[in-house]
């Protein structure tokens, strides 16, 4: 890995790493930190992408570095499709796994008008692509689906589905959306930003 792309993306991918783990992948780093100007934050040790996570810069770049089996790309990906319905971004145009996070922006731009039933198809079209394409549900789409069926029908699967979401090792951000489905609380744009 080296470059600007691949820096961006593997920073997209972690929230944030130590200066020892990029330094490692990443020997040519002044031109890139140049390059990005503020873009990246560093605070002591640790190097932190600002840009906000959207599908409009993600999305290329997924289909650039991504290796579909590697975790938390899927998850990543996902959440990225949230947060670009969060910022009223066009839908992500694509086929493959950009194809499931367009099922997911459209089940968020759903969520976020409060149209439990419609985000809940997207959603569900989503996990069936993934699962057609054998690859296991990220916990960031568990924990979404979690959301939208709790918004749809209060007790009913939406705690049990955000407990598995729980299970599968999740990232930060979809931790605090699963555990905010099982304390109650019903905002779709309740996860940090900043994770």
């Amino acid at each position: 890995m080296g470059g600007v792309e691949a820096f961006l993306y593997f920073l997209a991918l972690q929230g944030e790493a130590k200066r020892e783990e990029v330094r490692a992948r990443f020997p040519a780093l002044v031109p890139i930190l140049k390059a990005l100007g503020e873009e990246v934050e560093i605070q002591g040790e640790t190097f932190r992408l600002l840009r906000p996570l959207r599908l409009s810069w993600f999305a290329p770049l997924f289909g650039r570095y991504a290796n579909p089996l590697e975790p938390l790309a899927l998850e990543r990906l996902i959440e990225a499709a949230h947060r670009s319905a969060e910022a009223g971004e066009p839908l992500v145009e694509g086929e493959g796994l950009l194809a499931v996070a367009r099922a997911f922006q459209r089940g968020s731009e759903a969520l976020l008008r409060g149209e439990a039933r419609a985000a809940l198809h997207a959603y569900g079209e989503g996990l069936g692509l993934l699962e057609g394409a054998g690859l296991p549900f990220p916990s960031a789409a568990l924990a979404l689906l979690a959301l939208a069926q709790e918004a749809f029908r209060p007790g009913g699967k939406g705690r049990a589905t955000a407990r598995k979401a729980l299970e599968r090792n999740p990232t930060p951000w979809a931790r605090a959306l699963a555990e905010g489905v099982l304390k109650g609380d019903l905002d779709p744009t309740l996860p940090p930003r900043g994770s």
